[in-house]
């Protein structure tokens, strides 16, 4: 593992997965002051995750929980100082181990109570019904983060159709539970059980900031390493394309992230574009489980119209409108037309943003510095360009961001 390396693609903490690693592993990472996260995978008696489990042996789990063995091992994770999270038990789908993985974080809790203590609910949910699923884990666990795993890039191409429905899911449950949301995105290539395709630039920015515009505030890669394939380094340690899309695509998501720590996502809406049919323009189909935008949605009666500038297939746009404590409004525009092996400035697209004559200021968080710059209204009318699967977070006064200096 080489740290500089893993460094230069622009990440801000470890999350350490394989536990025949960490002795290795984590004194490295401590020694160069990176936050880590530990994976305490399939932890306890995986009776309790069995589909016979029921009062007693959850009791019995519970027993052995609280042992002279499972405090040392504890410990012994953390003598590396930094650590700042715990992920218990991957995927728990059966109630009685979400019951115990409940009681897993509690204890965590106890012993160190600055760290985050999490788990990572199953993308497909249980018995077929994701809401659900998704509203009784967060209740039954209750976790710091609420967060899950989707892997969405097929191969040669295309996304998976349920993309959009899987993040708006998580979205919903834990805002309605008051917890902040997390996804574990795909930097892998496997044609193995699953087929998928190492993301390009684009690819990558569009998982990453179309999350953003969804409020996500905690983006997970699977994985650095060779977890299949290929993942952000060859099997040989060398660096490849996507961790060098990474290293530019990183630092910008970490300016953005600053300020949408702290604000509320409101709503989320499709920028339609529209292709040629039969000699039509017609808008592009959305995505299951998406609304098409329109004037006064998340609240935001500012934008009056927005609009894809150039037609065809996939060229579509997502607006994510969100609020501060104070009440201000932000929204956040995306680019999410993306595809295999295409590089973000390949996938360029121009948008049309015409805004009431209410609005006097504009100002734009730089992707870049992480600074807030004005933006120039020409009679109401914004143009602007993003490079394939990036967006903008945009404020309608010139006050600070918050989080930002």
């Amino acid at each position: 593992f080489d740290i500089k390396q893993y460094r230069a693609a622009g990440f801000t903490s470890l999350l350490a997965w394989e536990p025949g690693t960490y002795e290795e592993l984590l004194p490295i990472v401590s020694a160069d002051q990176l936050p880590y996260h530990v994976n305490v995978e399939k932890w306890g008696d995986e009776e309790t995750n069995r589909e016979n489990s029921n009062e007693q042996t959850l009791r019995d789990a519970l027993r052995k929980l609280d042992s002279e063995e499972n405090r040392d091992y504890i410990q012994k994770l953390t003598t590396n100082p930094g650590c700042i999270g715990f992920l218990v038990n991957d995927e728990a789908v059966r109630p009685t181990y979400l019951r115990y993985t409940r009681q897993v974080l509690k204890w965590l809790r106890k012993q160190h109570p600055d760290a985050l203590a999490y788990s990572n609910a199953h993308p497909e949910g249980y018995d077929g019904d994701l809401d659900r699923y998704l509203d009784e884990f967060a209740a039954i666990v209750d976790p710091d983060v609420l967060m899950t795993d989707f892997y969405p890039l097929s191969h040669p191409d295309g996304t998976a159709y349920n993309y959009f429905k899987v993040i708006a899911a998580l979205r919903i449950a834990a805002l309605e539970h008051g917890m902040p949301y997390w996804m574990f995105i795909q930097s892998f290539e496997t044609h193995q059980s699953i087929d998928r395709r190492l993301p390009s630039e684009s690819d990558l920015r569009f998982q990453l900031f179309s999350l953003l515009t969804y409020g996500f505030t905690g983006v997970v890669y699977f994985a650095y390493d060779v977890g299949f394939e290929r993942g952000v380094i060859e099997p040989n340690g060398e660096p490849n394309a996507l961790h060098f899309a990474a290293a530019k695509a990183n630092p910008e998501v970490a300016n953005l992230g600053k300020a949408l720590r702290f604000l509320t996502s409101k709503d989320v809406r499709m920028v339609q574009g529209r292709h040629d049919e039969g000699g039509s323009m017609t808008p592009n189909p959305l995505p299951i489980d998406t609304l098409a935008w329109k004037p006064g949605a998340g609240g935001d009666k500012n934008i009056t119209h927005v609009a894809v500038d150039s037609p065809g297939e996939g060229k579509d746009g997502l607006i994510g409108v969100f609020q501060d404590d104070r009440g201000d409004q932000y929204f956040m525009l995306t680019n999410l037309w993306h595809n295999a092996g295409a590089s973000a400035a390949e996938r360029t697209l121009s948008f049309t943003i015409n805004f009431a004559p209410e609005v006097k200021k504009l100002h734009r968080l730089s992707r870049a510095t992480g600074l807030a710059e004005p933006v120039v209204l020409t009679d109401g009318i914004v143009h602007l360009e993003l490079p394939g699967g990036t967006g903008d977070l945009f404020k309608y006064s010139d006050e600070a961001y918050p989080g930002v200096k």
